[in-house]
């Protein structure tokens, strides 16, 4: 019976007493989180932003939303990867089980000069002052390259302490240091040096070394933290704090603070003081192998097997049931006269927690009403007041002392809030029942019937003037002088359903409603609401911390709002009026609770929600100023990724044009806000929380993609990530298109003018052979008959003057048949070549001169036509030449000559007549040549110093 009452104490006391377990903001990503593996061996941050992971299988980079990894078939020398370094000129050198890789231009390489190294495990990279590379290896020494050729070994034989070498520094002073397995060796003006435990090492197996900014060397070993002191060891261990002694990481802050990564979890030092940090805080494995301090000022944690964790800082402490709460949904939180604190929760009762750290469950098994408790308030007497669903509870300390429905009928009670004015008067809301005010000895009713806006009321508080106001699901009511007075939408509410009251330092008084917040000030609502940049309009809560800054509790997490910075509209990157926080950076869970805050005597504000309560210390509040790094990630277009080279093209056909981006920020990923624009296309910066943008349709032309991104405290990345493409226009629209086109439209006319000017000359041709032959066979055959009957009628007897007249007709009529006969010979189509000229030309001398000696010279093919006007003209040039010749030349030799060559002519007719004859050769004759070559633009001249000649050349 004894050993059954002890066990049943042993479990009273485990059961109702836990001790203080909290947990802190670490954000763990592993396996299924997308990291390659869970065995981390080494992490780095480079110069973009981005966070590189070595993993026992494969190298991951890091942007805060997803991981890419790579392996040995993108390039890697081994899937071990164990050592990570970024050099000056910022390329990545990564360090494997088998060898050195290299990334240059997001592509891996494999150094041809390291070869040597290819069978080398290596787990540090290390450029020194002069540019030249060190690699430590896990068994051969230290490999040396002097960025060239040249590559050295050194090895224990050479003086080092020990051929497994885990890390390498270069001081001020450019010593090399080395921590090895046996020691810490330093290499000076090319001379090895060990230092060992009779040195004052506690250890000599080492494990990291880390240089301050002040110059000061920091060796972790397996046997605590040691600081070199003038050729000395200034060591610490467990004995002075150190979580564990076996430390296997050092990352230092910009502080010059440590962050040491041990087998039992992490030490932070600072000023000689350790905080300590394991699983029990939050983290996801004890054993750290590699820490990283970012430029943000997180610190990462990269464990054996856990994966990766990151640490946002000590502001934020959460209580979950894991940690000893009998229920998350967290519904309200105060704080006793002794400093206990007191939680309420929604079906577990409440839990006390002391300031020993120990959590104490109260339920109905102890006394308490009821189990689902809305509300806590202590009491001037240190009494602790508790409304739940069944009714109204206070505790003395030792007992519950509850109404039961015969004194409380009222069973709800959703609100507590005692008159500071009167002692002992409480004023309670309820669920649907309205306002009760209790004396001490009885309960008072005031509900719709009386004037209160809503029997829901919420909260309540108090004013300076003696007034009480009341939060109702029907707007804000005010009790003053006996007289209610009931504000709305009307008055400037956001919403009739109000949650929480808050009386500030200043003496106003601010509600939360489910539109969002308002100040009452000098008789006025003033309302703050989304379209004023509040983040999230369901407010469930709104707490002031001593520093004046609010907070608001909502459906997306707690609101951080700077009224100041909002009322003087002098917002900045350094002053943000709102931010939002959430379960990323360390609350319990985004979700609040209507009325569940809380300051207590420190300072410190208390949240309720849906997944725990949080303890927040305002004087810890951590300010990200670091801007994100913003880089285009990928652009795809019509859902297919394209490559973002220099000379980017998108096709006509493609409508639809993807730009993927991130904004590299890891306190709040999710928080990062991105501007951006498209240059030439007529907009202006756009803003958006979305990680792509999507263009459906542009019209050709060049353009330019801009993104800037912003991190959650407001900081604007100083660099635009952009990136320049071509929308290349339809082949219709395209210049080549365009002149095909013109070409085919020319080519058409031409066609289409040359068929019709060839039918026309056809057709003119055929008209001309047809008038030649009407004129040939019924004009000359009618002249041809008058000069036939002339003669006949000569033969006959007639008188004299009429035979004149008959002789004339008869001359006249051959005079025009020959003429006609020329015009014939013009106009018949048949004879348009150079040829049909010659032989004309010959036939007209022969029959002018038949007995002079004529020289005939043509140039040109003779079966080449001749422009009607040119042969014509040409023709009758000659001809008046010819008969110059015959009618007054005394010459013996003709030389004729016609060269016709393209648009080229020249016509020569010359004679040996004497000067004396020649002289005759003037008037109408000429001037008849000199209009007929004009009239084909040509040049005439005539030389009369030997013979005569007559030459026509056109000007071309």
């Amino acid at each position: 019976m004894e050993r059954f009452s002890f066990i049943l104490a042993v479990m009273v006391l485990v059961l109702g007493s836990v001790a203080e377990a909290q947990v802190l903001p670490f954000r763990t990503y592993s396996i299924e989180k997308g990291l390659s593996e869970s065995v981390v061996n080494g992490m780095m941050q480079d110069h973009e932003g981005y966070l590189w992971i070595a993993t026992s299988y494969g190298l991951n980079r890091f942007d805060g939303i997803q991981f890419k990894n790579y392996y040995r078939e993108d390039g890697l020398h081994d899937n071990k990867v164990t050592a990570l370094f970024e050099d000056r000129d910022n390329q990545l050198w990564i360090g494997t089980e088998s060898g050195v890789n290299l990334i240059k231009a997001d592509s891996i390489h494999k150094p041809s000069a390291l070869q040597a190294l290819n069978v080398s495990t290596i787990l540090d990279i290390y450029q020194d002052q002069l540019d030249e590379f060190w690699f430590a290896t896990d068994g051969e020494g230290v490999w040396y390259w002097d960025g060239r050729q040249n590559v050295t070994q050194y090895r224990e034989v050479n003086g080092l302490a020990d051929d497994r070498v885990r890390a390498i520094v270069e001081d001020e002073q450019g010593i090399l240091w080395f921590a090895t397995r046996d020691g810490l060796t330093k290499l000076e003006e090319g001379n090895f040096r060990t230092y060992t435990e009779e040195d004052g090492l506690p250890d000599n197996r080492l494990r990291d070394l880390a240089l301050t900014s002040d110059g000061e060397l920091w060796i972790a070993s397996r046997g605590g933290l040691c600081r070199l002191e003038d050729e000395g060891f200034r060591c610490y261990s467990e004995d002075d704090g150190l979580v564990n002694n076996r430390i296997q990481s050092i990352s230092v802050t910009e502080a010059d603070e440590l962050w040491l990564g041990t087998e039992e979890g992490s030490s932070f030092f600072s000023e000689g003081t350790f905080t300590n940090y394991s699983v029990e805080e939050g983290l996801v494995n004890n054993i750290i192998q590699t820490t990283v301090y970012d430029r943000e000022g997180n610190i990462w944690f990269g464990t054996l097997g856990g994966g990766i964790s990151l640490f946002l800082g000590n502001q934020f402490k959460s209580y979950t049931v894991e940690e000893g709460l009998p229920n998350n949904v967290v519904t309200s939180i105060t704080e006793d006269r002794t400093g206990n604190h007191w939680v309420a929760t929604y079906g577990g009762g409440i839990v006390r927690i002391d300031s020993a750290g120990v959590f104490t469950t109260f339920t109905r098994a102890d006394g308490l009403v009821d189990n689902k408790v809305y509300t806590l308030k202590s009491s001037r007497e240190n009494e602790l007041f508790i409304g739940t669903r069944w009714g109204l509870s206070i505790y003395d300390g030792r007992e519950f002392r509850n109404f039961d429905e015969h004194i409380l009928p009222y069973r709800k009670i959703r609100a507590l809030h005692p008159l500071e004015q009167q002692e002992d008067t409480w004023w309670l809301g309820t669920y649907g029942e309205g306002i009760l005010k209790y004396d001490g000895r009885r309960f008072q009713q005031m509900t719709e019937d009386d004037g209160l806006a809503n029997n829901t009321v919420m909260a309540v508080e108090d004013d300076d003037d003696g007034s009480v106001w009341f939060a109702t699901y029907g707007g804000v009511s005010r009790l003053r002088n006996g007289q209610i007075t009931n504000y709305g939408i009307q008055d400037g509410l956001p919403n009739n359903g109000v949650l929480d009251i808050l009386r500030d330092k200043a003496g106003n008084l601010w509600f939360a409603t489910f539109g969002g917040i308002a100040q009452f000030q000098d008789g006025r609502f003033e309302p703050i609401t989304g379209d004023d940049g509040l983040p999230d309009e369901v407010c469930y809560f709104i707490e002031q911390d001593d520093r004046g800054i609010f907070w608001i509790g909502t459906n997306k997490g707690l609101v951080r709002f700077d009224y100041e910075a909002y009322s003087s509209g002098q917002q900045s990157e350094e002053v943000q009026a709102f931010k939002l926080i959430t379960q990323d950076q360390g609350l319990a869970a985004n979700e609040m609770n209507a009325g569940a805050s809380f300051k207590d005597s420190d300072g410190n504000l208390w949240f309720g929600s849906v997944g725990g309560v949080t303890q927040f210390d305002p004087s810890s509040e951590k300010v990200n100023r670091a801007a994100p790094k913003v880089h285009i990630e990928g652009i795809s277009v019509s859902g297919e990724e394209i490559g973002m080279g220099s000379d980017l093209q998108v096709g006509s056909n493609n409508h639809n044009i993807t730009f993927n981006f991130i904004g590299i920020s890891f306190t709040a990923p999710d928080q990062v806000k991105y501007r951006y624009r498209l240059r030439n296309s007529g907009e202006g910066w756009q803003t958006t929380t979305q990680r792509s943008v999507r263009y459906p349709a542009l019209v050709p032309g060049d353009y330019t993609f801009e993104v800037m991104a912003q991190n959650n405290d407001g900081r604007w990345s100083t660099q635009r990530a952009s990136v320049d493409f071509t929308v290349l226009a339809p082949f219709w629209l395209r210049w080549w298109f365009i002149l095909l086109v013109l070409f085919a439209i020319g080519g058409l006319i031409a066609f289409i003018y040359n068929y019709y000017r060839v039918k026309k000359m056809v057709d003119i041709e055929r008209m001309r052979v047809r008038i030649a032959s009407d004129l040939h066979d019924d004009v000359g055959s009618a002249l041809t008959e008058i000069a036939l009957q002339s003669d006949f009628l000569q033969t006959m007897d007639v008188a004299d003057p009429l035979q004149d007249s008959i002789q004339q007709i008869g001359s006249q009529s051959r005079k025009i048949v020959s003429s006609l006969d020329d015009i014939v010979w013009s106009i018949d189509a048949r004879n348009d070549t150079l040829g049909d000229l010659t032989d004309r030309m010959q036939d007209h001398v022969n029959s002018v001169l038949p007995s002079l000696q004529v020289t005939y010279r043509f140039d040109g093919d003779m079966e080449e036509k001749i422009e009607v006007s040119l042969k014509e003209n040409l023709y009758l040039i000659f001809k008046e030449a010819i008969n110059n010749i015959a009618k007054h030349s005394n010459a013996e030799k003709v030389q004729v000559a016609l060269s016709i060559k393209g648009r080229h002519f020249t016509l020569n007719v010359s004679d040996n007549g004497t000067a004396a004859r020649n002289e005759r050769k003037s008037g109408q004759g000429l001037r008849n040549m000199k209009m007929r070559a004009k009239r084909i633009d040509a040049d005439i001249t005539f030389n009369s110093s030997e013979g005569f000649e007559v030459q026509v050349e056109n000007r071309e």
